[in-house]
């Protein structure tokens, strides 16, 4: 048993989950580079050393970060892809990765290092590039050409969301015009423009 701020806590009530709960939690509020253990057993009210009872070190807690927030971000595409399909249903998807990752800042960053677990982030990953590719096919892609098409989709959808996160652009510049031109632009790369819709 540790004492915490409000009283005993008892080791065993601690979990992998939880800790990866509390690190997504300091990751929202303060940021990536404020997860430590040191903030992690003070979020949690506990021994820093109780943590390695649950995760072997910090790396661990980040890759298990990166995991969970692409499994989060693949559900959510996911569930937007479903009962939809063409170039409509694409426009929907990107979409909604655009309002997920402004909505989630300090958590999408964690997808921009190096995963920590790459089988297991890629293994995370496969809802969002299900989605992804499936609604490229039903746009008339090839299915052999829809892998390169969806990573040069998500890398211009990608790069526009983090300018945005870190505030790069500014409040000067139109965004949603800036954003209508990355994604004509990337939607164009796979050959058809004129299929896009952008709204009036």
């Amino acid at each position: 048993m540790v004492k915490g701020q409000n009283g005993p806590i008892r080791r065993r009530t601690l979990t992998r989950d939880k800790v990866v709960d509390a690190a997504i939690e300091i990751i929202d509020e303060l940021g990536w580079e404020s997860l430590s253990m040191t903030s992690l057993s003070a979020r949690l009210n506990v021994v820093t050393a109780s943590l390695y009872n649950h995760v072997r070190n910090l790396e661990d807690i980040r890759g298990a970060v990166q995991v969970r927030t692409m499994a989060e971000l693949g559900a959510h595409l996911r569930e937007i892809a479903m009962g939809r399909s063409g170039p409509e249903g694409l426009r929907a998807l990107v979409d909604a990765h655009r309002v997920w990752a402004t909505e989630h800042p300090h958590r999408y960053q964690t997808l921009t290092t190096s995963p920590v677990d790459r089988d297991a982030f890629i293994s995370a990953a496969l809802d969002a590039n299900t989605a992804l590719r499936t609604m490229l096919a039903s746009c008339g892609l090839p299915p052999e050409d829809t892998l390169d098409a969806a990573v040069s989709i998500f890398a211009a959808m990608h790069g526009f969301v983090m300018l945005v996160n870190t505030d790069f652009l500014g409040d000067e510049l139109d965004l949603d015009s800036i954003y209508e031109s990355v994604l004509r632009g990337a939607l164009s790369s796979v050959g058809w423009p004129e299929r896009t819709h952008t709204p009036s």
